[in-house]
């Protein structure tokens, strides 16, 4: 039996990675997968429970982290699991220490590159001597993850993954909810509006586009701490006729079903999520070529890259797909086809299996890579 510990359970690509993963996991090799987290609840514990999977909710903080961990290691030492498996810095660090030892290998998902955060990637440098292996999202992210001293040999790439086989949503009514014109083009952007994923770019590049294509609407679905500076600056350089700021939305899916693109301004990144389920849905892609974003969007083939922090080149790429509707439906399609072809939920939890019987049998993390 494996334990799966995240920090959280708010709905984020980790969380539904995690999903994903436990969800789909052999139960005949590995048994009934458990869930513990940290603080919270969040809908993705809803997800898990509907799918009967157990979740334990430790009902800890921040502040309180070596309560969790205490909490964590005697999870470990009741002798049900085999093996404990992390998602998000936090968990990490208390999955780490929780199973040092215990007998019980610990491997860590390392998801981002912690830019601007050097005290987390110093605690990952001094805990990682306590995991058996560790998971990157992207190559970017391993090999970012080589160049600030973690052991190239206990990191092995599991991918994201996505499940075609689900039904497609039917639209949100996006134009009709926002008073828009039935022919209006939507860039749709999906996300936390924090500095990493640069909502700020998205505004600056709605700017130089204002003029050009009037048509344009920018939607963006997310909530956080730069949401309410985000409406501020938008009134006043007046976009706001062309930039919607939803907050945060449950239906995802349909409003990807109302867009004609997808865009993604991150400064930093893993391997969005949000950018694999949009190329799933059939929708080309405007992003940075930040982390795992180059390894998903094939430049000029399923979407646009700009370079990272350039709002110049992001508005030039919005504008080349947003204007070219050709062109815009044969990346869409040659995107669904790259996802549900190579980033499937299936080669996602192969991958995690691989690995799981590896370090269950001693052998080094990235014996099969």
């Amino acid at each position: 039996m494996i334990l799966y510990l995240i920090s959280e359970l708010d709905v984020g690509g980790a969380e539904t990675a995690l999903f994903n993963l436990v969800t789909h996991l052999d139960r005949q090799r590995f048994g009934r997968p458990v869930v513990a987290c940290l603080w919270g609840r969040g809908e993705v514990g809803r997800w898990l429970k509907n799918a009967g999977v157990e979740v334990i909710y430790l009902g800890g903080s921040k502040a309180g982290l070596p309560w969790s961990v205490l909490r964590v290691r005697r999870l470990l030492k009741s002798g049900r699991f085999r093996l404990i498996h992390s998602f998000l810095f936090h968990a990490n660090i208390v999955g780490r220490i929780a199973a040092a030892g215990t007998g019980v290998p610990a491997i860590s998902a390392i998801r981002v590159m912690e830019v601007d955060r050097p005290l987390r990637v110093t605690l990952d440098r001094l805990t990682h001597r306590w995991a058996a292996a560790e998971t990157c999202v992207s190559e970017t992210v391993r090999r970012w993850s080589i160049e600030r001293g973690l052991p190239a040999e206990k990191l092995v790439v599991t991918p994201n993954g996505i499940d075609c086989t689900r039904p497609a949503a039917p639209p949100a009514g996006l134009r009709r909810e926002l008073g828009l014109a039935d022919d209006a083009k939507i860039a749709l952007f999906v996300g936390r509006l924090h500095r990493q994923k640069g909502p700020d770019l998205l505004l600056d590049a709605a700017v130089r586009l204002r003029q050009r294509l009037p048509g344009l609407h920018f939607v963006l679905a997310g909530d956080g701490p730069m949401a309410g500076k985000l409406a501020r600056d938008a009134q006043r350089a007046g976009i706001l006729p062309q930039f919607h700021l939803l907050g945060r939305r449950e239906d995802v899916p349909s409003l990807m079903a109302d867009a004609d693109l997808f865009v993604l301004p991150s400064r930093w990144e893993g391997m969005p999520n949000a950018v694999l389920e949009a190329m799933a849905a059939g929708l080309p892609v405007a992003a940075a070529d930040v982390g795992g974003c180059g390894e998903l969007v094939v430049n000029g083939t399923t979407g646009i890259l700009a370079a990272p922090a350039d709002a110049e080149r992001l508005a030039d790429a919005i504008a080349e797909i947003a204007a070219d509707p050709a062109l815009a439906e044969r990346m869409g399609a040659a995107g669904r086809e790259r996802a549900c072809g190579e980033f499937t939920v299936e080669r996602m939890v192969q991958a995690n299996e691989e690995l799981y019987e590896r370090v269950l049998g001693g052998q080094p993390a990235d014996a099969a890579t």
